[in-house]
């Protein structure tokens, strides 16, 4: 019984060892592939570092992600052709240590600004502009993110329908001018009703700790404008203008009057024009 025994453990440790040499004669003839050498060869000049967010006590200003070049998965795809080809590179995001991943307790007052954008926000507490709004924005061919007071949302939904097929952002405003726990689930399951999307932000021009935990509690975000354009929108974006603003409007004549010069100010400065939720995209990989 004794040398039975014996001679299954021998066959099992032999299986260990032919699948451990196997595995490293496979990984062996892998690293002499001319296809493997060219990924090794090239995948430094892809890395990017990552850019970890900068804090400011209940500040936060948005980092972003790195990339490598995963040679795995890069080698798997060349294989199919049996060549190396560039754009055939697959790449994996490399995290800084300090992003907005659950970061719900902090201000956004910026994104990244290595990324050249900027994001205008419109708050909107009544819909008499919207239209208005919509067309000067369709017209310079741009988006934007509305945040839209609950009871505008509740009495005009074709119009915030419209503003959705536009491709522009619809976020929770609160309800009649506040955030309130009784009415701030109900506004975002309407807005999520009508976009399809979840609701990720909220906004305050001033800091206020109550919308903070409040929104913080439905892990959303909480915005706080780098500009907040009042009286003089032009002569204010074209002081205060930097990469990665967050821009504030208050929807009235006076802002669409000027919006049309503001947004060719900001494109001739080299900025793109974004939806807040990619102002604040910290990610470098196209996600597939």
């Amino acid at each position: 019984m004794l040398k039975k025994y014996t001679s299954y453990l021998g066959v099992l440790v032999l299986a260990c060892f032919s699948f451990y040499y196997t595995d490293k004669a496979v990984d062996i003839v892998k690293r002499n592939d001319p296809i493997m050498k060219s990924i090794l060869a090239n995948s430094e000049n892809y890395y990017v570092d990552p850019m970890s967010a900068i804090i400011h006590g209940d500040e936060i200003t948005v980092g972003m992600n790195g990339k490598k070049v995963n040679v795995d998965k890069s080698y798997q795809n060349m294989k199919t052709i049996n060549q190396y080809h560039e754009s055939m590179l697959v790449f994996d995001e490399v995290i800084p240590d300090i992003s907005l991943a659950n970061a719900y307790n902090k201000y956004i007052v910026g994104g990244n600004q290595h990324k050249n954008q900027v994001a205008l926000v419109f708050k909107v507490s009544d819909s008499y502009y919207v239209n208005a709004l919509n067309d000067i924005l369709l017209a310079k061919n741009v988006l934007g993110t509305f945040f839209m007071d609950g009871d505008v949302v509740e009495n005009h939904m074709n119009q915030v329908l419209e503003l959705v097929s536009n491709g522009y952002e619809i976020e929770n405003l609160g309800y009649d001018g506040e955030y309130t726990l009784e009415r701030f689930g109900w506004t975002n399951n309407m807005i999520s009703s009508l976009t399809d999307q979840d609701t990720k932000f909220c906004y305050t021009d001033y800091k206020n700790s109550n919308v903070l935990d409040l929104c913080s509690s439905y892990k959303m975000y909480t915005v706080k404008p780098t500009i907040s354009v009042n009286n003089y929108p032009f002569t204010t974006v074209k002081k205060e203008l930097e990469s990665g603003s967050i821009i504030s409007f208050n929807l009235n004549e006076t802002t669409l009057k000027e919006l049309p010069s503001i947004i060719s100010y900001i494109q001739q400065k080299g900025y793109d024009l974004v939806t807040l939720s990619e102002l604040i995209n910290e990610n470098l990989v196209e996600e597939k």
